[in-house]
Protein backbone atom coordinates (compact mmCIF):
# COMPACT_ATOMS: atom_id res chain seq x y z
CA UNK A 1 0.00 0.00 0.00
CA UNK A 2 2.73 2.40 1.02
CA UNK A 3 4.75 2.10 -2.16
CA UNK A 4 1.19 3.81 -4.04
CA UNK A 5 1.48 6.72 -1.83
CA UNK A 6 3.06 9.81 -1.94
CA UNK A 7 3.26 11.91 0.84
CA UNK A 8 3.00 15.85 -0.49
CA UNK A 9 2.57 17.29 3.10
CA UNK A 10 2.25 16.65 7.02
CA UNK A 11 3.20 13.12 8.22
CA UNK A 12 2.63 9.55 6.52
CA UNK A 13 0.88 8.76 9.85
CA UNK A 14 -1.63 11.63 11.10
CA UNK A 15 -2.81 10.92 14.60
CA UNK A 16 -6.58 11.55 15.24
CA UNK A 17 -6.40 13.61 18.60
CA UNK A 18 -8.66 16.42 18.19
CA UNK A 19 -8.53 19.82 19.56
CA UNK A 20 -10.75 22.85 20.51
CA UNK A 21 -12.79 24.22 17.56
CA UNK A 22 -10.69 27.70 16.13
CA UNK A 23 -8.16 26.45 18.15
CA UNK A 24 -5.06 29.21 19.10
CA UNK A 25 -3.00 26.87 17.00
CA UNK A 26 -5.07 26.52 13.97
CA UNK A 27 -5.33 30.20 13.41
CA UNK A 28 -1.94 31.11 14.25
CA UNK A 29 -0.81 28.11 11.41
CA UNK A 30 -3.82 29.71 9.17
CA UNK A 31 -2.62 33.32 9.37
CA UNK A 32 1.42 31.95 9.20
CA UNK A 33 0.43 30.58 5.81
CA UNK A 34 -1.41 33.62 4.50
CA UNK A 35 1.17 35.95 5.42
CA UNK A 36 3.74 33.20 3.69
CA UNK A 37 1.39 33.36 0.80
CA UNK A 38 1.18 36.93 0.57
CA UNK A 39 4.73 37.42 0.50
CA UNK A 40 5.58 34.56 -2.35
CA UNK A 41 2.61 33.91 -4.99
CA UNK A 42 1.79 35.90 -7.46
CA UNK A 43 -0.54 33.32 -8.75
CA UNK A 44 -4.35 34.77 -8.14
CA UNK A 45 -6.24 31.35 -7.00
CA UNK A 46 -3.46 30.71 -4.22
CA UNK A 47 -3.65 34.62 -3.68
CA UNK A 48 -6.60 33.91 -3.26
CA UNK A 49 -6.69 31.26 -0.62
CA UNK A 50 -3.53 33.20 1.15
CA UNK A 51 -6.64 36.28 1.46
CA UNK A 52 -9.05 33.98 2.97
CA UNK A 53 -7.41 32.50 5.92
CA UNK A 54 -5.85 35.71 6.98
CA UNK A 55 -6.09 36.23 11.13
CA UNK A 56 -8.61 38.63 10.63
CA UNK A 57 -11.36 36.96 8.78
CA UNK A 58 -10.73 33.30 10.78
CA UNK A 59 -11.32 35.46 13.83
CA UNK A 60 -14.46 36.48 12.03
CA UNK A 61 -15.64 32.96 11.38
CA UNK A 62 -14.88 32.46 15.28
CA UNK A 63 -17.26 34.60 16.43
CA UNK A 64 -19.73 33.14 14.28
CA UNK A 65 -19.09 29.75 15.73
CA UNK A 66 -19.18 30.55 19.10
CA UNK A 67 -20.70 28.18 21.79
CA UNK A 68 -21.59 28.46 25.00
CA UNK A 69 -20.64 24.16 25.83
CA UNK A 70 -16.70 23.21 24.80
CA UNK A 71 -16.27 21.78 21.46
CA UNK A 72 -13.84 19.34 20.07
CA UNK A 73 -13.06 17.91 16.88
CA UNK A 74 -14.21 14.59 15.74
CA UNK A 75 -10.51 13.06 15.15
CA UNK A 76 -9.13 12.44 11.94
CA UNK A 77 -10.88 13.35 9.00
CA UNK A 78 -10.41 12.27 5.34
CA UNK A 79 -10.95 14.62 2.64
CA UNK A 80 -11.45 13.75 -1.21
CA UNK A 81 -10.82 16.93 -3.16
CA UNK A 82 -11.99 17.63 -6.42
CA UNK A 83 -9.57 17.72 -9.34
CA UNK A 84 -11.11 20.93 -11.37
CA UNK A 85 -10.28 23.44 -8.43
CA UNK A 86 -6.84 23.53 -7.70
CA UNK A 87 -6.90 25.07 -4.24
CA UNK A 88 -9.93 23.39 -3.06
CA UNK A 89 -7.86 20.64 -0.98
CA UNK A 90 -6.31 23.83 1.19
CA UNK A 91 -9.63 25.18 1.74
CA UNK A 92 -11.41 21.79 3.02
CA UNK A 93 -8.02 21.27 4.96
CA UNK A 94 -8.21 24.68 6.67
CA UNK A 95 -11.88 23.96 7.02
CA UNK A 96 -10.87 20.51 8.72
CA UNK A 97 -8.58 22.13 11.82
CA UNK A 98 -10.91 25.08 12.51
CA UNK A 99 -13.05 22.63 13.25
CA UNK A 100 -10.35 20.90 15.36
CA UNK A 101 -9.91 17.52 13.65
CA UNK A 102 -6.69 15.84 11.79
CA UNK A 103 -6.72 16.15 8.40
CA UNK A 104 -5.59 13.64 5.72
CA UNK A 105 -6.07 14.80 2.20
CA UNK A 106 -5.74 12.66 -0.88
CA UNK A 107 -5.24 14.45 -4.03
CA UNK A 108 -5.43 13.48 -7.93
CA UNK A 109 -2.16 11.75 -8.87
CA UNK A 110 -2.53 14.11 -12.30
CA UNK A 111 -2.33 17.03 -10.20
CA UNK A 112 -1.45 20.22 -11.64
CA UNK A 113 1.45 22.92 -10.88
CA UNK A 114 -1.33 25.26 -8.43
CA UNK A 115 -1.74 22.10 -6.37
CA UNK A 116 2.03 21.25 -6.06
CA UNK A 117 3.25 24.85 -5.31
CA UNK A 118 0.03 25.61 -2.56
CA UNK A 119 1.46 21.71 -1.27
CA UNK A 120 4.69 23.20 -0.98
CA UNK A 121 3.80 26.64 0.51
CA UNK A 122 1.75 23.98 3.25
CA UNK A 123 4.57 21.86 3.79
CA UNK A 124 7.25 24.38 4.59
CA UNK A 125 4.70 26.09 7.81
CA UNK A 126 3.80 22.95 9.05
CA UNK A 127 7.46 22.46 9.29
CA UNK A 128 8.56 25.54 11.60
CA UNK A 129 8.93 24.00 15.33
CA UNK A 130 6.36 25.90 16.62
CA UNK A 131 3.29 23.73 14.53
CA UNK A 132 5.16 20.03 15.10
CA UNK A 133 1.50 19.15 16.86
CA UNK A 134 -0.65 20.49 13.46
CA UNK A 135 1.84 18.83 11.32
CA UNK A 136 1.66 15.27 13.08
CA UNK A 137 -1.96 15.64 12.71
CA UNK A 138 -1.90 16.64 8.80
CA UNK A 139 -1.13 14.58 5.47
CA UNK A 140 -1.29 15.68 2.16
CA UNK A 141 -1.11 12.49 0.10
CA UNK A 142 -1.64 11.27 -3.50
CA UNK A 143 -2.89 8.07 -4.42
CA UNK A 144 -4.99 5.49 -6.64
CA UNK A 145 -8.38 6.53 -6.62
CA UNK A 146 -8.97 2.83 -6.64
CA UNK A 147 -11.08 1.64 -3.56
CA UNK A 148 -8.92 -0.53 -1.83
CA UNK A 149 -6.65 2.53 -1.22
CA UNK A 150 -9.50 4.95 -0.24
CA UNK A 151 -10.71 2.07 1.75
CA UNK A 152 -7.76 1.76 3.59
CA UNK A 153 -7.25 5.11 4.30
CA UNK A 154 -10.38 5.51 5.65
CA UNK A 155 -10.30 3.01 7.98
CA UNK A 156 -8.93 5.00 10.82
CA UNK A 157 -10.66 8.67 10.03
CA UNK A 158 -13.68 9.71 12.12
CA UNK A 159 -15.47 11.42 8.91
CA UNK A 160 -15.28 12.17 5.17
CA UNK A 161 -15.51 15.14 3.24
CA UNK A 162 -16.08 14.31 -0.51
CA UNK A 163 -15.81 16.83 -3.31
CA UNK A 164 -16.66 15.74 -6.26
CA UNK A 165 -19.07 14.66 -9.35
CA UNK A 166 -21.96 13.00 -8.53
CA UNK A 167 -20.34 9.15 -9.79
CA UNK A 168 -17.42 9.89 -7.16
CA UNK A 169 -19.47 11.09 -4.54
CA UNK A 170 -21.98 7.32 -5.07
CA UNK A 171 -18.69 5.61 -5.36
CA UNK A 172 -16.64 6.83 -2.14
CA UNK A 173 -20.18 6.68 0.31
CA UNK A 174 -20.08 2.79 -0.62
CA UNK A 175 -16.77 2.02 1.23
CA UNK A 176 -17.15 1.36 4.93
CA UNK A 177 -16.11 3.87 7.57
CA UNK A 178 -16.51 3.27 11.41
CA UNK A 179 -19.70 3.30 12.54
CA UNK A 180 -19.35 6.26 14.71
CA UNK A 181 -17.82 8.40 11.57
CA UNK A 182 -19.45 11.27 10.09
CA UNK A 183 -20.12 12.20 6.17
CA UNK A 184 -20.31 15.66 4.55
CA UNK A 185 -20.49 15.54 0.76
CA UNK A 186 -20.62 18.25 -1.89
CA UNK A 187 -21.59 16.58 -5.34
CA UNK A 188 -22.19 18.37 -8.80
CA UNK A 189 -23.94 21.60 -8.73
CA UNK A 190 -25.13 24.84 -10.81
CA UNK A 191 -24.98 28.07 -10.16
CA UNK A 192 -26.21 31.75 -12.13
CA UNK A 193 -26.40 35.31 -11.83
CA UNK A 194 -28.99 37.68 -11.53
CA UNK A 195 -28.41 41.20 -12.90
CA UNK A 196 -31.13 44.39 -12.59
CA UNK A 197 -30.76 46.37 -15.72
CA UNK A 198 -31.62 49.28 -14.30
CA UNK A 199 -28.91 49.13 -11.74
CA UNK A 200 -26.27 48.50 -14.39
CA UNK A 201 -27.98 50.97 -16.60
CA UNK A 202 -27.49 53.96 -14.07
CA UNK A 203 -23.47 52.65 -13.85
CA UNK A 204 -21.31 54.90 -15.16
CA UNK A 205 -17.83 53.56 -17.00
CA UNK A 206 -15.97 52.68 -13.77
CA UNK A 207 -18.39 51.54 -11.79
CA UNK A 208 -19.44 49.07 -14.78
CA UNK A 209 -16.01 48.24 -14.90
CA UNK A 210 -15.34 47.41 -11.32
CA UNK A 211 -18.34 44.82 -11.50
CA UNK A 212 -16.82 43.09 -14.46
CA UNK A 213 -13.84 42.52 -12.51
CA UNK A 214 -15.57 41.12 -9.75
CA UNK A 215 -17.76 39.03 -12.27
CA UNK A 216 -14.61 37.96 -14.04
CA UNK A 217 -13.65 37.17 -10.71
CA UNK A 218 -16.93 34.63 -9.74
CA UNK A 219 -15.80 33.37 -13.41
CA UNK A 220 -12.89 33.17 -15.93
CA UNK A 221 -11.16 32.64 -13.04
CA UNK A 222 -11.67 28.99 -12.10
CA UNK A 223 -13.58 28.64 -16.18
CA UNK A 224 -16.81 28.03 -14.81
CA UNK A 225 -15.57 25.16 -13.15
CA UNK A 226 -16.21 25.59 -9.45
CA UNK A 227 -20.04 24.65 -8.48
CA UNK A 228 -20.61 28.41 -7.28
CA UNK A 229 -19.16 29.97 -10.75
CA UNK A 230 -22.60 31.56 -12.82
CA UNK A 231 -22.84 29.52 -15.72
CA UNK A 232 -26.32 32.10 -16.67
CA UNK A 233 -27.07 35.55 -16.40
CA UNK A 234 -30.32 36.45 -15.96
CA UNK A 235 -31.36 39.74 -16.54
CA UNK A 236 -34.18 41.79 -14.99
CA UNK A 237 -35.28 43.93 -17.24
CA UNK A 238 -37.19 47.29 -16.79
CA UNK A 239 -35.46 50.64 -17.45
CA UNK A 240 -32.46 49.79 -19.61
CA UNK A 241 -32.01 47.72 -22.73
CA UNK A 242 -29.71 46.03 -25.11
CA UNK A 243 -27.61 49.01 -24.79
CA UNK A 244 -27.90 48.51 -21.09
CA UNK A 245 -26.64 44.42 -21.88
CA UNK A 246 -24.28 45.22 -24.86
CA UNK A 247 -22.05 47.63 -22.95
CA UNK A 248 -22.05 45.33 -19.95
CA UNK A 249 -20.96 41.87 -21.83
CA UNK A 250 -18.73 44.28 -23.43
CA UNK A 251 -17.10 45.71 -20.29
CA UNK A 252 -16.57 42.03 -19.30
CA UNK A 253 -15.18 40.91 -22.45
CA UNK A 254 -12.10 44.08 -22.00
CA UNK A 255 -11.74 42.73 -18.33
CA UNK A 256 -11.12 39.40 -19.97
CA UNK A 257 -8.53 40.52 -22.56
CA UNK A 258 -6.37 42.22 -20.02
CA UNK A 259 -6.63 39.09 -17.74
CA UNK A 260 -7.85 35.76 -19.27
CA UNK A 261 -5.20 33.57 -21.15
CA UNK A 262 -7.01 32.50 -24.28
CA UNK A 263 -5.69 29.02 -25.73
CA UNK A 264 -6.58 26.73 -28.37
CA UNK A 265 -7.61 24.59 -25.91
CA UNK A 266 -10.12 26.85 -24.02
CA UNK A 267 -11.41 27.94 -27.41
CA UNK A 268 -12.00 24.57 -28.68
CA UNK A 269 -14.28 23.65 -25.64
CA UNK A 270 -16.08 26.68 -25.53
CA UNK A 271 -17.41 26.42 -28.94
CA UNK A 272 -17.91 23.10 -28.47
CA UNK A 273 -19.97 23.36 -25.24
CA UNK A 274 -22.58 26.32 -27.03
CA UNK A 275 -22.89 23.80 -30.10
CA UNK A 276 -23.80 21.08 -27.75
CA UNK A 277 -26.23 23.50 -25.98
CA UNK A 278 -27.95 24.68 -29.14
CA UNK A 279 -28.46 20.80 -30.29
CA UNK A 280 -29.37 19.55 -27.30
CA UNK A 281 -31.77 22.05 -25.01
CA UNK A 282 -33.74 23.45 -27.96
CA UNK A 283 -33.73 26.95 -26.00
CA UNK A 284 -30.52 28.90 -27.76
CA UNK A 285 -31.84 31.61 -30.06
CA UNK A 286 -28.24 32.83 -31.25
CA UNK A 287 -25.01 33.65 -30.38
CA UNK A 288 -23.55 37.14 -29.37
CA UNK A 289 -19.09 37.00 -29.50
CA UNK A 290 -17.12 40.00 -27.39
CA UNK A 291 -13.43 40.09 -27.81
CA UNK A 292 -13.43 37.39 -30.49
CA UNK A 293 -13.44 34.28 -29.28
CA UNK A 294 -12.79 35.47 -25.66
CA UNK A 295 -16.40 35.60 -24.76
CA UNK A 296 -19.56 34.04 -25.79
CA UNK A 297 -23.52 34.87 -24.76
CA UNK A 298 -25.49 32.23 -25.87
CA UNK A 299 -29.31 34.34 -25.99
CA UNK A 300 -31.97 32.11 -24.65
CA UNK A 301 -35.75 31.81 -26.46
CA UNK A 302 -37.09 29.88 -23.03
CA UNK A 303 -35.99 28.29 -19.98
CA UNK A 304 -35.24 24.93 -19.91
CA UNK A 305 -36.78 22.31 -17.51
CA UNK A 306 -33.76 21.30 -16.34
CA UNK A 307 -31.67 24.59 -15.91
CA UNK A 308 -28.49 22.67 -14.79
CA UNK A 309 -28.37 21.23 -19.07
CA UNK A 310 -27.08 24.70 -19.54
CA UNK A 311 -23.06 24.46 -19.17
CA UNK A 312 -20.96 27.42 -19.86
CA UNK A 313 -17.04 27.22 -19.29
CA UNK A 314 -14.45 29.22 -20.35
CA UNK A 315 -16.15 32.34 -21.18
CA UNK A 316 -19.22 30.74 -22.52
CA UNK A 317 -22.87 32.14 -20.81
CA UNK A 318 -26.46 31.65 -21.24
CA UNK A 319 -28.10 34.60 -21.37
CA UNK A 320 -31.93 35.29 -20.43
CA UNK A 321 -34.54 38.21 -19.43
CA UNK A 322 -37.34 38.68 -17.88
CA UNK A 323 -39.44 40.79 -16.10
CA UNK A 324 -40.45 38.93 -13.23
CA UNK A 325 -38.23 35.65 -12.08
CA UNK A 326 -41.35 33.45 -11.45
CA UNK A 327 -40.36 31.36 -14.37
CA UNK A 328 -37.25 30.81 -13.02
CA UNK A 329 -38.20 30.12 -9.38
CA UNK A 330 -40.14 26.99 -10.74
CA UNK A 331 -37.15 25.61 -11.71
CA UNK A 332 -34.99 25.37 -9.18
CA UNK A 333 -34.16 22.07 -8.27
CA UNK A 334 -31.89 20.84 -5.49
CA UNK A 335 -28.62 21.31 -7.91
CA UNK A 336 -29.35 24.63 -7.78
CA UNK A 337 -26.34 26.13 -5.06
CA UNK A 338 -25.51 30.02 -5.94
CA UNK A 339 -27.28 32.93 -7.23
CA UNK A 340 -24.90 35.85 -7.44
CA UNK A 341 -26.56 39.33 -7.71
CA UNK A 342 -25.92 43.26 -8.83
CA UNK A 343 -28.66 45.52 -8.13
CA UNK A 344 -31.13 42.35 -6.51
CA UNK A 345 -32.23 42.74 -3.28
CA UNK A 346 -30.81 39.55 -1.91
CA UNK A 347 -33.03 39.36 1.19
CA UNK A 348 -35.74 40.13 -0.45
CA UNK A 349 -34.82 37.34 -2.78
CA UNK A 350 -34.28 34.52 0.02
CA UNK A 351 -37.39 35.53 1.54
CA UNK A 352 -39.15 34.87 -1.53
CA UNK A 353 -37.72 31.76 -2.41
CA UNK A 354 -38.56 30.80 1.56
CA UNK A 355 -41.88 31.35 0.55
CA UNK A 356 -41.94 29.56 -2.62
CA UNK A 357 -40.83 26.92 -0.72
CA UNK A 358 -37.96 26.63 -3.27
CA UNK A 359 -35.79 22.89 -2.93
CA UNK A 360 -32.70 24.71 -4.56
CA UNK A 361 -30.31 27.01 -3.58
CA UNK A 362 -28.14 27.26 -0.66
CA UNK A 363 -26.24 30.85 -1.52
CA UNK A 364 -27.34 34.59 -2.44
CA UNK A 365 -24.41 36.62 -2.27
CA UNK A 366 -23.10 39.65 -4.48
CA UNK A 367 -21.09 39.60 -7.79
CA UNK A 368 -17.58 38.84 -6.69
CA UNK A 369 -18.46 36.44 -3.52
CA UNK A 370 -19.28 33.21 -5.67
CA UNK A 371 -16.07 31.53 -4.98
CA UNK A 372 -15.40 33.35 -1.49
CA UNK A 373 -15.31 29.63 0.69
CA UNK A 374 -17.16 29.69 4.02
CA UNK A 375 -18.01 27.47 6.66
CA UNK A 376 -21.87 27.35 5.65
CA UNK A 377 -21.87 25.37 2.31
CA UNK A 378 -24.06 23.58 0.18
CA UNK A 379 -27.04 24.27 3.47
CA UNK A 380 -24.35 22.63 6.02
CA UNK A 381 -22.91 24.23 9.12
CA UNK A 382 -19.41 22.41 8.37
CA UNK A 383 -17.82 23.41 11.60
CA UNK A 384 -20.71 22.01 13.05
CA UNK A 385 -20.59 18.85 11.27
CA UNK A 386 -17.38 18.15 11.46
CA UNK A 387 -16.92 19.05 15.56
CA UNK A 388 -19.24 17.69 18.40
CA UNK A 389 -20.27 19.64 21.45
CA UNK A 390 -19.89 18.41 24.95
CA UNK A 391 -23.08 19.30 26.67
CA UNK A 392 -23.23 20.00 30.09
CA UNK A 393 -26.29 19.65 32.27
CA UNK A 394 -26.54 21.83 35.75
Amino acid sequence: MADKITLLAGTAQPVNTPFSTFSPLAVDFLDALSRTIRAEEKGEEIAAFGFWCRRAHVEGLKKRHSCPFPRLGRGLIFHLAPSNVPTMFAYSMALGMLAGNGNLIRLSQRRGEIEGRLCDLIARVLDRPEFAPLKERTAILSCPRDSGTISSLLSACDGRVIWGGDETVAAVRALPMPAHAVELAFPDRWSMCILCEQALDQMDGEQLAGLARRFYNDTYLMDQNACSSPQMVVWQTGGGGEDTRKRWWEAVAEEARRRYPLGPFQAERKYERFCLAAMETGCVAGLDRYGGNLLYVARLSQLPDDLTTLRGGFGLFFQWESETLEPLLDRLTPKVQTIACAGVDGVSLAQQLAGRQARGVERIVPVGQALEMDTLWDGHDIIAELSRILAVEV
